[in-house]
């Protein structure tokens, strides 16, 4: 299987696959949303897309690519380093860095923020905004695709922007009668609130005042239901 590929592209109906996987170097939000919409109820993955240090890919790059495939469907991504790859042996791709160097690298210490964030909610009940409905405003271009998911019992949201540019959300489309805004930073974890947080339902637009600690214009827009009706 080559680039632009999935599991179900080759075996669709197979008794033994059980778990799809999407492996590209396009927008990974496509490519993932896609095998999300029309592979059933089978579990994704985010197989390979370009390697830190390979392609002028950065760390920013890393993390576009992780957080568009577990806000678009994906349970789970692997990401990659270039000198990892071969360690001390030849390698396709000149790096800047030797693989014990980048074991440590801005990529990798990115992904465990990643690792962080998700374990900190019920990343399971996530389901990406295929319909627009919670994303309403500044979804962006294919390579500065805003990626948006929604907890199914409508509790909480994660945006990943990958630039600083406003972006417009419905609040209504979850569930509390107030909701917290705050911005998580994707290199350094750390959390701003937001002005005038908690918001009433209703469309409010969010812009980014500033880059993230690593130098990026990528954040993350982290959105909290208060209040929530009690059923029963």
């Amino acid at each position: 299987a080559g680039p632009g590929t999935a599991a179900l592209d080759y075996w669709r109906g197979e008794p033994w696959l059980d778990i799809n996987n999407v492996y590209t170097y396009e927008p990974v939000w496509e490519a993932t949303a896609t095998q999300y919409l029309h592979g059933g109820n089978m579990p994704l993955f985010l197989i390979e897309s370009a390697y830190e240090n390979e392609h002028g890919a950065d760390e920013q790059r890393v993390r576009v690519q992780a957080y568009q495939a577990v806000l678009s469907g994906a349970s789970g991504q692997v990401f990659g380093n270039n000198p990892i790859w071969y360690f001390d042996g030849p390698g396709l791709y000149a790096a800047p860095v030797t693989w014990k160097q980048a074991l440590d690298g801005p990529g990798s210490r990115s992904i465990s923020q990643l690792a962080g964030i998700m374990a900190s909610v019920k990343w399971w009940l996530l389901e990406p905004d295929v319909d627009g409905r919670l994303l309403v405003g500044g979804r962006g271009g294919e390579k500065a695709h805003v990626a948006a998911a929604r907890a199914s019992d409508r509790s909480f949201a994660l945006i990943y922007l990958p630039t600083s540019k406003d972006v417009t959300i419905d609040l209504g489309q979850l569930a509390g009668k107030r909701i917290a805004a705050r911005w998580r930073d994707p290199t350094s974890g750390r959390i701003t609130h937001i002005e005038d947080s908690p918001f009433p339902p209703g469309r409010q637009t969010f812009r980014p005042s500033r880059r993230n600690e690593g130098g990026y214009t990528d954040l993350i827009l982290e959105l909290t239901a208060l209040d929530l009706e009690q059923s029963g």
